[in-house]
C-alpha cells in the first residue's frame, strides 16, 4: 500500500513531453503579440524602412548656436503611415522632434568670432561641421526627453537621472551609451538642415 502511494503517476517520459507542449504552447501564444509590439523597431533597423520620408529639415543657423551653451530648436517631419513600410498608403502627417545644438565643448569656433552672418567658404563649412554637435533630446535608456541643465554644463535625464556632457558623451547613469546624433548639412548662408537618420542607431522615441 505504502508503495504505492510513493509511485510517480506521471513517468519521466510524459512530464518531458507535457513540458515540450507547454513550451511550445507559450511560445505560439507570446512570439506573435511581441513581433507586433517591436514591429516599428524590426522594420527600422533590421528591413531599412521608415514611415518619415528621407528629406532634410532647415533648423537655423550656426550664427545662432551661443558659446557654452545649447540651443533647443522643433523640427516638423512629414510622416507617411503605411501598411508593412511601404504598402497601402494608411494617412499622411507629421512627428515634431526637439534637437539639441551645441558647439564642441561649449567652445564658439574661432572663424565665427567677432563675425556677422554672411555666405561661408567651403572650407569653413567643413570646419563648422566637425565642430557642431546636432543631438537627439531623447535618453539613450529608455527615451525620456533630455534637458541642458547651465549651471552643471551638463544634460540630464529627469526620468531615471541619465547624464552627459554637452557634447552628448555618456557621464553617468543608467544609459547605454552617449545621445544620438542627427546627420545635417550647414550651408553656404551657414543654415543648419538635418534629416530623420542618426549615426549609430535611432533612439527609442522618435
Amino acid at each position: 500500500m505504502a508503495g504505492e502511494l510513493q509511485k510517480d503517476p506521471v513517468s519521466r517520459g510524459q512530464f518531458l513531453l507535457l513540458g515540450g507542449l507547454g513550451t511550445l504552447v507559450g511560445a505560439v501564444l507570446t512570439i506573435p503579440p511581441v513581433v507586433y509590439l517591436l514591429d516599428p523597431a524590426i522594420d527600422s533597423v533590421l528591413r531599412g524602412r521608415s514611415d518619415v520620408p528621407d528629406v532634410w529639415r532647415p533648423l537655423g543657423s550656426v550664427f545662432e548656436v551661443p558659446e557654452g551653451g545649447v540651443r533647443v530648436y522643433r523640427v516638423e517631419f512629414p510622416r507617411r503611415q503605411t501598411y508593412e513600410g511601404g504598402g497601402e498608403l494608411l494617412g499622411e502627417g507629421s512627428i515634431t522632434n526637439a534637437v539639441l545644438v551645441s558647439w564642441r565643448d561649449g567652445e564658439l569656433p574661432p572663424l565665427l568670432r567677432g563675425r556677422g552672418s554672411g555666405p561661408l567658404s567651403p572650407e569653413e563649412i567643413r570646419e563648422l561641421s566637425r565642430r557642431l554637435n546636432v543631438l537627439s533630446n531623447h535618453c539613450t535608456h529608455l527615451g525620456c526627453p533630455v534637458r541642458y541643465f547651465p549651471g552643471r554644463d551638463e544634460i540630464l535625464c529627469p526620468c531615471h537621472g541619465g547624464i552627459y556632457d554637452i557634447n552628448g558623451g555618456y557621464v553617468g547613469g543608467p544609459p547605454p551609451r552617449g545621445l544620438y546624433r542627427y546627420e545635417f548639412e550647414i550651408r553656404r548662408d551657414g543654415g543648419i538642415h538635418i534629416r530623420h537618420e542618426f549615426e549609430g542607431g535611432k533612439p527609442y522615441v522618435v
